[in-house]
């Protein structure tokens, strides 16, 4: 069973890695072309994220801990 929760893992640090790499060229690509990239705004949506975090008080800030924090597991990243 331990060999499974590790596979799962592996794919979800793998998944997120790619996913934060995919959003970072976004944002990059965002800035240097100054159009959105397939279609979607990136930096409307971060902007927009980062607002409505903002405007729910402790509620919001208490979600961007947890957030950051499965961003930056020291466990995960084994």
């Amino acid at each position: 069973m331990k060999k499974y929760f590790e596979l799962a893992n592996n794919f979800f640090n793998g998944m997120t890695g790619l996913f934060m790499g995919l959003l970072s060229f976004a944002v990059m690509a965002e800035i240097l072309f100054g159009t959105s990239v397939l279609g979607m705004g990136v930096i409307d949506n971060i902007m927009r994220l980062i607002n409505h975090l903002g405007e729910n008080g402790l509620v919001g800030l208490i979600t961007l801990v947890i957030l950051f924090g499965f961003l930056n597991c020291d466990d995960c990243k084994k």
